[in-house]
C-alpha cells in the first residue's frame, strides 16, 4: 500500500493531534469510531467518573454576503471508561466535580445579554444559589 492508502484504511503513522484549547482524549463512539475530544471537566457519579467534553463541528456562517465555515463548539458527556488518555496532555488542570464538595467558585458558561455586547461570564461563589444549572467549578485564579 502507498502511503495515501495507508492513511485511508488507518494503517501507518498517527496523525498530529489538533491544536485545542484543553487537554484532549481519545473518545470511543458506540458505532467503535474514534474522535478527539478536548476534556472540559471530570464529574464524579455514583456510577463512576464522567467526562465533559467539547468537539467542534462546520458550521455556517456570512461575512459580507459570503458564506464562511466556522467552527461550532458541541458539548457532550461520556464515561471515563470510553475516554483513553493520550500521552503528553496536560489533566492535571482539569477542573474536577465530586459531589458533597462545594468549590469555592462557580463560573456560568458564556451568556449573551444583547447583540451589541459579546459573551459574558457571571462568576459565583461555591454556595450562591443564583448560580444557574449552566456552571462549573473555578479556581481564584
Amino acid at each position: 500500500m502507498s502511503d495515501d492508502q495507508d492513511q485511508e484504511h488507518g494503517v501507518g503513522q498517527p496523525a498530529a493531534l489538533p491544536q485545542a484549547d484543553g487537554p484532549l482524549v481519545d473518545v470511543t463512539l458506540p458505532d467503535g469510531q474514534h474522535l478527539f475530544a478536548v476534556v472540559k471537566s471530570r464529574i464524579r457519579e455514583p456510577d463512576g467518573w464522567w467526562y465533559a467534553l467539547q468537539i467542534h463541528l462546520p458550521s455556517q456562517g456570512s461575512e459580507r454576503g459570503r458564506l464562511l465555515v466556522l467552527p461550532a463548539p458541541v458539548d457532550f458527556r461520556a464515561p471515563a471508561s470510553l475516554c483513553q488518555p493520550i500521552d503528553g496532555q496536560p489533566y492535571d488542570q482539569v477542573p474536577t466535580e465530586r459531589p458533597g464538595i462545594t468549590p469555592a467558585w462557580k463560573v456560568e458558561e458564556k451568556v449573551y445579554f444583547t447583540g451589541d455586547v459579546g459573551p459574558a461570564r457571571i462568576v459565583h461563589r461555591g454556595d450562591c444559589r443564583a448560580a444557574r444549572d449552566l456552571t462549573r467549578p473555578a479556581s481564584t485564579e
